[in-house]
């Protein structure tokens, strides 16, 4: 299988447990955003409030991060071709101290606490470090010259700055370094949703949305183009906005709005041209994801000429839980089926279908009350009740516990058959 962007190495694919415990770890900060909500209420009355910074860092570093750490181990073997050295105890070190400097760094925001917030950088970084040098180590040896491997390459750039931009704010915080701390959040913001996580999810499209959603290929022209274009101009925002240079600056970010805009209409475009005969609850959330990030793009674009708080919370509830949490959810629950599948199937065991390994009742349940929570969200930003805010974090621990569940079911269920199909009880995966 191809997914028109060159064959997929499967044979290359890293023990299941590999990229299974970042995506359950990952569920864990989710359901602490909830809990976060219900406990500081206030969080939601601006995006400048420590509670908001602690917030947005569970979701950002917490949840995406790792499942996009996660994802990577598995999509650098399979789809680009970099075998990545060490990589057993290299994800581990990785979960680790992305997991424990993700809790630091939320905490210490949270509570303005200088050593917890320096101490969650540093494990932070540290683990961001190693998984781009391995990262760098495995593509430098790959052949893969594909659009996909090698906007996966131009993702770790976007990881990279992201980071780093991020270690400078936190010593801003912290120490005081003097900075234009404005512009540098701005430029963190921007760098970590579109250079990292947007072209990952691009990137990811290319491949995923026609395997499981069983669409056409993305235009070719669109995959050549979209992300080094996100790169040129990241990088031409950037030198604009640090140079002083508001106007054109603003002008630049207008354009990334677009391309962002962009890559969500195509891929609604090729959604409407599925050949399922009816679509299941994960095509409809990765709709929703789109729609989110249209919709958080105009919010982005009318925050910039106005004062109001709400805008850029709206843009930030839309483009982080109205996107990314939706189309990672909607991923997860086509990827890890499937990976359950793959490594049954490699293991000489007689796979049950992907459909018993992960039933579409408890994932279409769990996909409706996450629909749900996008507008709690938006409404609790609107109105500061905290009375709205608090529901909404319990809709967001409802739906994180429920993600939870339902992959942790699914590799039981592996695990089970695994048993079952091989006397010995010993699984090499």
């Amino acid at each position: 299988m191809s997914a028109g962007q060159g064959p997929l190495s499967y044979e290359a694919t890293p023990p299941f447990h590999v990229p299974l415990s970042f995506f359950l770890t990952a569920a864990l900060f989710g359901m602490a955003a909830g809990v976060y909500l219900l406990i500081e209420p206030e969080a939601l009355a601006s995006r400048w409030t420590p509670g908001a910074l602690a917030l947005t860092h569970l979701i950002t570093v917490g949840f995406m991060l790792l499942v996009m750490l996660g994802a990577l181990m598995q999509v650098l073997p399979v789809v680009a071709g970099a075998s990545l050295p060490a990589l057993r105890p290299m994800a581990a070190s990785v979960h680790a101290l992305v997991s424990t400097g993700a809790a630091a760094l939320a905490w210490g925001l949270a509570t303005g606490r200088p050593l917890l917030m320096q101490g969650g950088a540093l494990l932070l970084g540290s683990g961001v470090l190693v998984f781009l040098g391995a990262a760098a180590l495995g593509l430098r040896r790959s052949a893969a010259s594909q659009s996909t491997g090698r906007d996966l390459r131009i993702a770790l750039i976007g990881l990279a700055v992201t980071a780093v931009l991020g270690i400078v704010l936190v010593l801003a915080l912290s120490r005081g370094l003097a900075v234009p701390l404005r512009e540098l959040t701005n430029l963190h913001v921007g760098w970590g949703w579109l250079g990292w996580g947007g072209v990952l999810l691009a990137a990811t499209s290319w491949v995923v949305v026609p395997m499981f959603q069983i669409t056409p290929n993305y235009p070719t022209w669109l995959t050549r183009l979209w992300a080094p274009l996100v790169l040129g101009g990241l990088a031409l925002w950037s030198a604009l906005s640090l140079a002083g240079s508001p106007a054109t600056a603003t002008s630049s970010g207008q354009v990334l709005a677009a391309l962002a805009a962009a890559f969500a209409l195509a891929t609604l475009l090729l959604l409407r041209r599925t050949r399922r005969p009816r679509p299941d609850a994960s095509f409809r959330t990765l709709q929703l994801a789109m729609g989110s990030v249209m919709a958080g793009a105009l919010c982005a674009l009318i925050a910039i000429g106005s004062d109001h708080p709400f805008w850029p919370l709206a843009a930030g509830v839309l483009v982080l839980h109205g996107c990314f949490v939706s189309a990672i959810t909607a991923m997860l629950y086509k990827i890890v089926p499937f990976l359950a599948w793959l490594h049954l199937t490699q293991a000489r065991v007689k796979a049950p279908n992907m459909k018993k390994l992960l039933p579409d009742t408890p994932v279409r349940r769990q996909l409706i009350l996450h629909t749900l929570t996008l507008p709690a969200l938006l409404i609790a930003a609107a109105s500061e009740a905290s009375l709205f805010t608090r529901l909404a974090g319990l809709l967001l621990i409802g739906e994180f516990a429920w993600l939870l569940f339902n992959l942790a079911g699914t590799a039981a269920r592996w695990h089970r058959t695994m048993l079952e199909g091989v006397p010995s009880a010993r699984t090499p995966h």
